[in-house]
């Protein structure tokens, strides 16, 4: 009855494997239905019931390994044998095994066939493939444990390739005592050494820790490679008992051979409380190298019973020690450290760097203050602003808009970059700035607080509501925005202008106010390029023309739907009207805004101006840093930028010209 059953169960799944998705195989490419494969799929998987009917999937799928039909369909076969195939398709797939683009697939099929006839194919590779192919069959008779190969895996660890080396060592580990004998008459080979070293670290986990230990001890000599003296010394720690390990990262934190620092240093935090606190008294007794670590896993036990050791190590002639101690007083968190921190603020760059990290770790109001006494030390004020912008310490605006307002220039321009990072577009903080910008002498120093306000409104993702904001602002003041302070401000708004601002400056422009050309020159686009024009070329004043000149170059070169030739061309016609070497220079320069061939071109024309020469060198080499632009015009970038190589005063420019014409 049972085989009765068996029968009309084959009968019933006949048709299944003559059903027309089978021929899809034949014609199958990438990126087409892959229904009818996975139907095909679906059967081989019903054909695993029974021997007959996964013999029976198997034959039909080999006969599909032929040339008529498609890689990816050849791809399929194989991937479904690895599940059916038998001794049968052995030859089949052997056929297969020595065409390049089929002899990964047919490799793990041949893997997956467990039968003694699949591993034929595969040990005659071994004298015929090469470089990863040769690999991928290492790994596959290693995973079949086919011990006939060992005598050639043995062989194969002298190979000139030393991917095939490693996989020869890796599969001889897999094969225990046999292996290992192979294994140790090439020891001295790094690949072997490796193998070896993984195979004692096995041995541990299968209860041989004596033969594990032999293995280690082969590589702890002063004269192998350090990365195998690490390994080896890693894997004699894992056979000592809990106090004998203890006792030997002790000894070996305090030695001078690096690699048992190395590795004793990863296993300190191991250490008992007790232990760990013996090598604390013997601090002076570590190498420079060995206090560093300490000093860092230390912290997180020590804490302030460290902190007069770090401060003496900060005095050291060892700058990575010093750099380490520093590292480590910033990550205790002790307010009473802040005083050392904010003294790293003077230093080098790299101690400026972990001192401000670690400042900003504190709470504004704890190190707040703190850094508001360094911002009048000169070597302290730059990098105390940094944090305290970092910090969001809004307590210290009053007070650096004092010193901002003081004689000193250089702490005034600190101050007031400072404060435009610092306040926010609100009701508390554009006040003071408006007021800072008012108290301001006009020049420099009130364009200084002009910009920081800029930058300020620009934190306000509405652009067209910034000026807006500050006009609200100013009509509470008393008198509202009129009279002189209107033209005060002027300049101001016109760098956030928007519709509303336009209009104000409409009528004091047609009265040629020097403050709402100053506005319209400070303008942050282009929607006023004629009004510039127009002053800049029938204005009666030269200070006026030369303003608008400069305005009229900025804004033409900002990003925009215009046409790149428009703008060179406009560029053309303001270097026409400029007179000053200034100007000429600056129009010249805004041409590396326009990355067109043209464009280089142009400033190819004032390499030989005694005066423009050197601005045009460098316009040339920022427009040949664009692979896109240089590539295509190569045959007429390549004389420029020779001639660049020639011109340039600066050895850098002339290098990145060599560099854009080379390729580099």
């Amino acid at each position: 009855m049972k085989h009765l059953i068996s029968l009309l169960f084959l009968l019933w799944t006949i048709p299944l494997f003559a059903n027309e998705a089978w021929n899809a195989i034949k014609t199958y490419q990438f990126g087409d239905d892959f229904q009818p494969l996975l139907a095909v799929e679906a059967e081989i998987r019903q054909a695993l019931v029974s021997p007959e009917m996964k013999a029976q999937a198997a034959a039909r799928l080999a006969a599909f390994l032929d040339e008529e039909t498609t890689y990816p369909g050849r791809q399929f076969v194989t991937m479904q044998l690895r599940l059916v195939g038998g001794a049968a398709e052995v030859p089949r797939l052997a056929e297969w095994l020595n065409r390049p683009e089929d002899a990964e697939n047919v490799r793990l099929a041949l893997t997956d066939i467990l039968c003694e006839e699949s591993l034929v194919p595969l040990r005659d590779a071994l004298g015929t493939f090469k470089g990863q192919a040769l690999v991928g069959i290492i790994g596959s008779l290693a995973a079949r444990k086919d011990r006939l190969s060992i005598p050639v895996f043995a062989r194969l660890l002298d190979d000139s390739d030393k991917d095939v080396a490693a996989a020869a060592a890796s599969a001889l580990g897999q094969f225990g005592a046999e292996g290992l004998d192979a294994l140790l008459k090439a020891k001295d080979s790094p690949v072997v050494a490796t193998a070896l070293i993984g195979i004692a670290n096995e041995l541990i986990e299968q209860g041989k820790p004596e033969e594990a230990a032999k293995l280690f001890a082969m590589y702890t000599d002063e004269h192998c490679p350090v990365r195998l003296r690490r390994a080896a010394f890693q894997g004699q720690l894992r056979l000592l008992s809990a106090e004998r390990r203890g006792q030997t990262i002790e000894e070996w934190f305090f030695e001078e051979d690096s690699a048992k620092n190395e590795i004793a240093a990863a296993h300190l935090s191991e250490l008992p409380d007790a232990r760990f606190d013996e090598m604390y008294k013997n601090i002076g007794k570590m190498s420079a190298r060995s206090r560093i670590v300490f000093f860092e896993i230390a912290a997180e036990r020590k804490g302030e019973q460290l902190l007069e050791s770090l401060l003496q190590a900060l005095e050291s002639d060892d700058s990575t020690e010093r750099l380490a101690a520093l590292r480590t007083i910033g990550g205790l968190g002790d307010a009473s450290t802040i005083p050392v921190l904010i003294a790293a603020l003077g230093k080098d760059e790299v101690s400026q760097n972990i001192a401000k990290e670690a400042l900003t770790r504190f709470p504004a109001q704890v190190v707040g203050p703190k850094l508001l006494e360094a911002l009048t030390q000169p070597t302290l004020r730059n990098p105390a602003i940094d944090v305290i912008v970092a910090i969001k310490y809004y307590d210290a605006i009053d007070p650096m808009i004092r010193l901002a307002k003081g004689e000193d220039d250089a702490v005034s321009e600190s101050m007031v970059t400072g404060l435009g990072r610092l306040c926010d577009p609100d009701d508390a903080d554009l006040p003071r700035l408006l007021n800072l910008y008012l108290s301001s002498s006009p020049g420099a120093p009130r364009e200084r607080v002009e910009r920081a306000l800029v930058v300020v409104c620009e934190k306000m993702p509405d652009a067209q509501a910034r000026a807006d904001k500050l006009i609200a602002i100013l009509e509470k003041r008393e008198g509202g925005l009129s009279g002189q302070l209107l033209l005060d401000v002027l300049p101001l708004l016109g760098r956030v202008g928007n519709p509303r601002v336009a209009a104000i400056l409409r009528p004091l422009l047609d009265e040629n106010n020097p403050a709402a050309i100053r506005a319209l020159c400070n303008w942050p686009d282009a929607t006023y390029l004629d009004d510039l024009w127009k002053i800049a070329t029938d204005n009666p004043s030269e200070q006026y023309r030369r303003w608008a000149l400069r305005a009229f170059i900025r804004v033409a070169t900002l990003r925009s739907d215009r046409p790149e030739s428009e703008t060179l061309d406009l560029l053309r016609k303001a270097m026409d009207i400029a007179d000053a070497p200034p100007d000429r220079q600056w129009c010249l320069s805004r041409a590396s805004a326009v990355r067109t061939i043209e464009s280089a071109d142009w400033a190819a024309s004032f390499l030989d101006d005694p005066i423009l020469s050197q601005t045009a060198c460098q316009v040339i080499v920022e427009l040949a840093h664009h692979r896109f632009l240089r590539e295509p015009n190569k045959a007429k970038f390549d004389p420029i930028l020779l001639k660049v190589e020639q011109t340039a005063k600066d050895r850098e420019i002339a290098e990145q010209a060599k560099k854009s014409r080379l390729g580099m």
